[in-house]
């Protein structure tokens, strides 16, 4: 007598399960990162979430499609999603660390669970043989992908936060493609698919190697659908490429960064190998993380001794070598569960052809390049695992928990380095990542927590290791004028035309030195040689802000406001997104007695930035000067419920309040600021 087929169960509890596993995989993921959860801004995060301009008003909603994710920088990376995230959390969290690393958990638990049922929708057809075990495959990768240690690079770091919310909506948009409804549930799940797919795509441009490897499963392993529905998604994906072009050529082009060279077509073959090595080591054993790593350099062959310092790497080429063949086997072999092995290693072959050195690339090796490429290698050890006796599977399913603690532990050991800037940079040189770069971030965060004499010891040595290292020199200049030591400071800064020309063509943000070379000018009673330095940096970095502001600064205090204003009305005037040209613009033009036009200004700039009291604490500056003092009073009364509640504002508003004989409220206000003034708060 035939048996009933136990798919009809498995169907009929697949919603609790999925609830259920969601759950678990959020919990699981906010555990693992939860000592992160009170870490502070870090390397990219304090542009990206702090002098970045386009996410503190949702006025930028559409501008941020305009712009490059880095304004003044040589890099190309296209990302307006990233910005729109920061945009919501700033209207949330403001400034409050805790909210900006908890929506980067989310989004890394919402990526799991999709993960998960992607990875179970997909694993139907490969494993007929064994109703249930898509499930339990599902699960498991998502689980264990949720909690690997190497994804904190993306989890961790705010400002990594582009791969997750990639991965989430590429997986939301594979989804919707499969969406078994029918009628109008069908044409809105097709109708959000591309919308999905092309939202991903402005979050990190590696979503490319997510629609070329649904594109892949479409067409090598769905059996679902009918060649003509295959064929519409194909088409739904080249006009969702054809958008994504055109909007990526909205900020129009940059200049190439200069003296950049990349290893011959040998070099990378060997670079793929390590990195494939590494990659592999850091998925089966994640002890040495860090953000980035070098695997291989030409100096290591120069002696043995460098050679034998240096033989990791070779270990790294030979795991390299070793898992292309055991990708090969995994793909040859007729061992069951075949077709998911197939599928594995295509997904993270995909993933990993983009990081594998051999395109040219800005690190050698980065842990969250592998943030998708290694969901693939999970899927291919589900395959492997479908492949184990019965008889052995009890025992695999009894290590699965045991996985997901031990790596969910070294995660949350890895997401404490990222809590505190100082532990992360020092372990990061430590561990050979790029000490050149981390070592002026280690500087800067040693110097904020007045350890000056050690910051100038990082830079000194940094400058000594990495003589052909501009950005080491300009920080330490910019350290010594710090220190009151101009003289020396001043040698740091200085480059001839030619220097400061190639400097400017091969380093970002080079034009420190020239600032910085300005104010010690400008100090030193020489404000037009001052001035003839900073006219010479515009002319080298026509659109930086800095200059222009401190340039506006030595003209107002030389040569009045009314010449220092036109520079700065015309860069407002083309930046109209630019907060503080727009407040600067309201002082000068106040100062020179265009009040009307200064209001103009503060308005325009409390719009650019949804939670600063600046805008409205100048505009109440300005009514003062107009004898408004009601106008005054709403304007500052403002500024103080936005949070400028220090001693000054309420010495501001006890002011305004005696010009509009209301001493009661005056004396009030004044006791205020005598106890903040009391207790150390505000300013």
């Amino acid at each position: 007598m035939p048996q009933p087929s136990a798919e009809p169960r498995v169907q009929s509890m697949r919603p609790v399960r999925t609830v259920l596993g969601g759950a678990l995989i959020l919990v699981a993921s906010i555990l693992a990162y939860a000592p992160v959860l009170h870490g502070k801004f870090l390397w990219d995060d304090l542009y990206l979430v702090g002098s970045n301009p386009f996410f503190k008003s949702p006025r930028f909603v559409v501008e941020v499609f305009r712009h490059y994710l880095f304004l003044d920088s040589f890099s190309l990376y296209y990302r307006p999603v990233q910005n729109l995230s920061y945009i919501v959390d700033y209207a949330i969290w403001n400034r409050e660390e805790f909210g900006y690393h908890l929506s980067n958990i989310l989004f890394h638990a919402v990526s799991a669970f999709l993960l998960y049922v992607v990875v179970r929708r997909s694993l139907r057809g490969m494993t007929e043989d064994r109703p249930g075990y898509a499930d339990g495959a599902g699960f498991t990768v998502g689980m264990l992908w949720a909690v690997h240690p190497v994804h904190n690079a993306a989890v961790a770091y705010v400002a990594g936060r582009a791969d997750s919310i990639a991965m989430m909506f590429a997986l939301a948009g594979w989804l919707m493609f499969l969406n078994e409804g029918k009628g109008w549930r069908r044409m809105a799940a097709l109708t959000l698919a591309p919308i999905c797919l092309l939202v991903a795509l402005c979050a990190k441009e590696i979503a490319f190697i997510w629609i070329a490897l649904f594109a892949v499963y479409l067409f090598g392993f769905e059996r679902g659908l009918p060649m003509r529905a295959k064929l519409t998604a194909l088409g739904s994906l080249a006009g969702v490429f054809g958008v994504y072009l055109w909007l990526r050529h909205l900020p129009g082009p940059r200049t190439a960064q200069e003296g950049v060279t990349y290893p011959p077509m040998a070099d990378r073959v060997m670079l793929m190998l390590r990195a494939l090595g590494d990659y592999t080591s850091l998925i089966f054993y994640p002890g040495n993380l860090h953000m980035e790593r070098t695997v291989w350099s030409a100096t290591a062959y120069r002696n043995l001794e460098t050679w034998q310092q240096n033989l990791r790497a070779e270990y790294l080429s030979l795991i390299g070598l070793a898992t292309i063949s055991a990708f090969v086997f995994a793909c040859w072999s007729r061992l069951p569960g075949r077709k998911i092995r197939i599928f594995g290693v295509s997904w993270f072959v995909l993933g990993f052809l983009p990081i594998s050195n051999l395109f040219p690339l800005n690190a050698q090796v980065a842990e969250h390049w592998i943030y998708m490429a290694s969901a693939g290698y999970l899927v291919m050890l589900a395959g492997f695992a479908r492949a184990i006796p019965g008889r052995y599977q009890r025992a695999l399913i009894a290590a699965v928990p045991v996985a997901v603690l031990a790596l969910g532990a070294r995660t949350a050991m890895r997401a404490a380095e990222w809590a505190d800037p100082e532990t992360f940079y020092r372990q990061t040189i430590v561990d050979g990542g790029f000490p050149e770069r981390v070592s002026l971030d280690l500087a800067n965060v040693c110097a904020a927590k007045g350890k000056d004499a050690e910051a100038e010891a990082i830079l000194r040595k940094t400058v000594a290791d990495y003589p052909d290292f501009p950005s080491a020199r300009i920080q330490l200049g910019m350290c010594l004028l710090k220190e009151g030591r101009k003289g020396e400071a001043e040698r740091y800064l200085t480059f001839t035309q030619h220097g400061a020309d190639a400097v400017a063509a091969s380093t970002p943000q080079s034009w420190h030195a020239a600032l910085d070379l300005a104010a010690i000018q400008y100090t030193s009673q020489k404000p037009d040689l001052a001035l003839a330095t900073l006219d010479e940096a515009v002319r080298r970095y026509p659109n930086i802000w800095e200059l222009i502001q401190y340039r506006a600064e030595v003209l107002q205090a030389t040569k009045g406001a009314g010449v220092a204003l036109p520079a700065v009305a015309d860069f407002a005037g083309r930046n109209w997104w630019h907060f503080d040209s727009h407040l600067m613009l309201a002082r000068l033009e106040a100062a020179a007695g265009d009040y009307a036009a200064a209001i103009g200004a503060c308005r325009e700039a409390a719009t650019l930035d949804i939670h600063s009291a600046a805008p409205f604490e100048q505009a109440a500056k300005v009514e003062v000067l107009a004898n408004e003092y009601p106008e005054a009073l709403k304007a500052q009364t403002t500024a103080i419920e936005r949070g400028a509640s220090g001693p000054s504002q309420f010495l501001m508003l006890a002011a305004i309040l005696n010009q509009m004989h209301q001493p009661g409220k005056a004396e009030a206000a004044v006791r205020e600021a005598e106890l903040l003034k009391a207790s150390g708060t505000g300013r």
